[in-house]
């Protein structure tokens, strides 16, 4: 169901920024700052608020509440929350400007990792043109379950993922790397070749990006291309063995849902596949206090 859909004109801002004003609930600066990024689109962009589908994404922690179909530019969020507005914005325009999104892809960790290298140029974009950004973290990954929780075959899934080097665990570090808003605890029982995914791909990811802005693409591509690469010599995932709870269905530390009928903006540059462990990484992010202080990257 398409509600309130509007043009986002880069050459007639005042009548855009009217029609959001009309359409959505969003403050000033808000509206100053969706008019600085509209006004880089090359050519119009067609958007909307999918209302139908919003409530999909609501628990989702990790997801984008916005999509780009890249056949039509059309522009798609699912949420009204300002935040999400600014972001899909942001990237919209970077994907107008031509920043590479490796949709198309074999592999779903390179989709991933793409994904994390457009977050620091957005961030760096947001403060060029004066929008604030968040430096604290949404949420920590990783935390000892309480007592009280302690409960069910596998009271701590995430010791459990992280603990074994397989094609599970390095996927699901190339996407905890890519969270820059994200924190992530890692127990003493953590396997060292774990450990190593997921600090190499945050240092990759900030080196693809450094300091680059709109104009960069060009930069960019050749900078991904070049990482992806030194990644895929380094770890060789296509030979890692499959997770353990695929290999042993009965014993996979949480359940699998049903594929999603909507694709996130995340699941877009991932070539619009299913992430199995989308779910079981929204359940670990802890949202109460533990008496663990261990240390997070």
């Amino acid at each position: 169901m398409r509600q309130n859909y509007i043009l986002l004109d880069p050459n007639n801002l005042n009548v855009t920024i009217q029609r959001l004003v009309e359409a959505y609930v969003l403050s000033p600066d808000t509206l100053d700052g969706l008019r600085r990024i509209i006004a880089l689109y090359p050519h119009p962009v067609p958007m909307y608020v999918d209302e139908a589908n919003a409530m999909l994404y609501d628990g989702l922690s990790l997801a984008d509440k916005f999509t780009f179909d890249i056949k039509t530019d059309e522009l798609v969020l699912f949420s009204k929350d300002e935040e999400t507005f600014i972001d899909a914005f942001i990237e919209m325009a970077m994907y107008l400007s031509g920043f590479s999104t490796m949709i198309g892809n074999e592999e779903e960790w390179v989709i991933e990792f793409t994904v994390g290298t457009w977050k620091p140029i957005k961030n760096r974009i947001k403060r060029q043109l004066g929008i604030t950004v968040s430096d604290q973290p949404r949420g920590v990954v990783g935390l000892p379950p309480s007592t009280e929780k302690n409960t069910g075959i596998d009271p701590y899934p995430f010791r459990t993922l992280v603990s074994h080097y397989d094609l599970g665990s390095f996927y699901q570090m190339v996407m905890l790397a890519a969270r820059d808003d994200v924190a992530v605890y890692f127990p003493p029982e953590t396997h060292a070749k774990v450990l190593a995914v997921y600090v190499y791909m945050r240092r990759e990811i900030q080196e693809v990006a450094q300091s680059l802005s709109i104009e960069d693409y060009q930069v960019f591509n050749s900078r991904l291309i070049e990482a992806v690469q030194r990644l895929q010599e380094l770890f060789e995932p296509a030979n890692l063995p499959p997770p353990g709870w695929l290999r042993s269905p009965a014993s996979r530390p949480f359940d699998q849902p049903d594929s999603d009928e909507r694709m996130t903006h995340s699941d877009t540059l991932r070539a619009k596949r299913d992430d199995p462990f989308e779910a079981f990484i929204n359940q670990l992010l802890a949202d109460e206090d533990t008496d663990d202080n261990g240390p997070r990257v």
